[in-house]
This record gives structure tokens, C-alpha cells and sequence, in this order.
């Protein structure tokens, strides 16, 4: 499942002249399995090449949790927060229990990573989808 074509202009910069390479092909391949029979280009030593696979979830299962706690900490309220929280358990400041302070903070970040979770979890999803749709080759 390749396809060779002409190799058309490569691209410079605005205003400079392109200049055409004569007599180079270049060679698309799909990531579609060969028919049953037919020469498997991967078999003759072809190089790796990159799959063309769409990834746009921003976690993984490792990454989450660090990666989540990062993003929110980077809002200045919730830093805020977290220090009002913390305050509390020193005895000399203390405005109620320390456990009653965490506990609209600890909440609501909560509440964020689900709903951060879930929003990867949709692209995730679409991405499989989209990976998992079929392509029309052109061949001459």
C-alpha cells in the first residue's frame, strides 16, 4: 500500500525562490495491514517510519495526578486557598478546625480533576474513533 509521487517544491522562505528537485520521489505508506499475498514493504528492511495515529489527551494514567495538580496549583486562587487552609493548623492563627478548612478546598479541586479527567477521557475516545476509520489510497 505505497504510493510514489513527485516530489514537488520544497518550501523556503517568503520572498526567495523555491527550487524544484528533479528526479526525487517520495513514498507514502498507510498504516494498513498489506492483502494476504502482497510484498509487506516493512519486510524488506524498510525504515521505521512514524504512525499516523491522532493523540490529543493531555494524560495518561501515570501523568494524571501530577500533570492535574500542576495545571490547577498554577491558578493563583487555589494557591491561595491551599494557604488559608494550611494557616489553620497553626495553633496561634487557627480560626476553626483545621479539617473544616480543607475541606471546601480539597472539594473543589476535586471536582476539577474529574471534570479534567472526563474531558481526556472524550478525547480519548474520539481519537479511537478517528484512528479507527478507514482511508481511501489513490493509486494510478
Amino acid at each position: 500500500m505505497e504510493r510514489e509521487t513527485a516530489a514537488a517544491e520544497e518550501p523556503t522562505a517568503p520572498g526567495r525562490r523555491r527550487r524544484r528537485r528533479e528526479g526525487r520521489t517520495r513514498t507514502v505508506r498507510s498504516n494498513l495491514q498489506p492483502p494476504p499475498g502482497a510484498e509487506d514493504p516493512a519486510a524488506k528492511g524498510a525504515r521505521h517510519l512514524a504512525d499516523n495515529r491522532v493523540k490529543t489527551t493531555k494524560y495518561t494514567a501515570l501523568s494524571f495526578l501530577p500533570k492535574n495538580l500542576f495545571e490547577q496549583f498554577h491558578r493563583l486562587a487555589n494557591v491561595y486557598f491551599v494557604f488559608i487552609a494550611l494557616l489553620n493548623f497553626v495553633p496561634a492563627v487557627n480560626a476553626f478546625q483545621p479539617g473544616l478548612a480543607l475541606a471546601p478546598v480539597l472539594f473543589i479541586l476535586a471536582v476539577t480533576a474529574f471534570k479534567d479527567l472526563w474531558e481526556d477521557y472524550s478525547r480519548h475516545r474520539s481519537d479511537h474513533e478517528i484512528n479507527h476509520l478507514g482511508c481511501l489510497v489513490f493509486s494510478s
